[in-house]
């Protein structure tokens, strides 16, 4: 596998290809908008492109209150959508999935996009099943998921614009890897319901299991869904 690194506006952009790609994946890292490019996010890169086949592009994105970090991540998906040759897919997890699910007016539609635990949503959702059922003991509380919110888009009266929930109509074809133990699980499952995206959910599954330790039989198997629903 090649490990290439350039910038685009600035920014780092490491991408990883295998020796034969039959594509390429725009890659959003989690991390509550807040955390930079890290060895966890290169790891998961590495073994989704083992996985897949497809040329990973993983870009250390701005941390930056909102919108600064969704125009440049609309920006780079334009720019890769215009010069990149199909089959060109689109991805993330988590804080990363919100951007991505962002850019998506931004270019051409993907040939497919693929999620893992997406934020779809930042206005409050604690009259939801998932949110009140993990108070206290998860990997992603409401009141830490507060903070995130609170840090990347200040002002409530944004929120509704940042929430792809709300602002799409339509969908590439699209797969969501839901955590079942997670308080964000309502969240996709509603643009699954409102969309026609497909949905996944791990029974048993914690946010962020991509990383941990615990989540390994997890990660495996969202390697083998991704790579099959972005087979040729």
């Amino acid at each position: 596998m090649t490990h290439t690194e350039t910038t685009f506006q600035g920014r780092r952009v490491v991408t990883l290809a295998p020796d034969t790609p039959r594509g390429a994946l725009l890659w959003l890292h989690g991390g509550g908008w807040a955390i930079p490019l890290g060895d966890d996010a290169l790891a998961w890169g590495r073994d989704l492109a083992a996985a897949t086949q497809l040329t990973l592009i993983l870009p250390d994105y701005p941390t930056d209150p909102y919108p600064a970090p969704n125009a440049w991540c609309a920006d780079l998906w334009r720019h890769l959508a215009q010069t990149l040759p199909r089959p060109l897919h689109l991805g993330g997890d988590s804080a990363g999935a919100h951007l991505a699910l962002c850019a998506l007016p931004a270019a051409p539609f993907p040939d497919k996009a693929a999620f893992v635990y997406a934020v779809t949503t930042l206005l409050p959702t604690r009259d939801a099943g998932s949110w009140r059922a993990h108070q206290k003991g998860w990997p992603l509380s409401p009141r830490l998921m507060d903070y995130f919110i609170a840090r990347y888009c200040p002002d409530p009266a944004t929120r509704l614009a940042a929430s792809p929930l709300h602002q799409l109509d339509r969908l590439p074809p699209t797969l969501l890897i839901t955590a079942q133990d997670d308080i964000l699980a309502d969240q996709q499952t509603d643009l699954a319901r409102a969309l026609g995206a497909r949905q996944i959910t791990y029974p048993a599954a914690r946010h962020i299991f991509l990383s941990r330790p615990e989540g390994a039989p997890f990660r495996q198997r969202a390697l083998r869904d991704l790579a099959a629903w972005l087979a040729p």
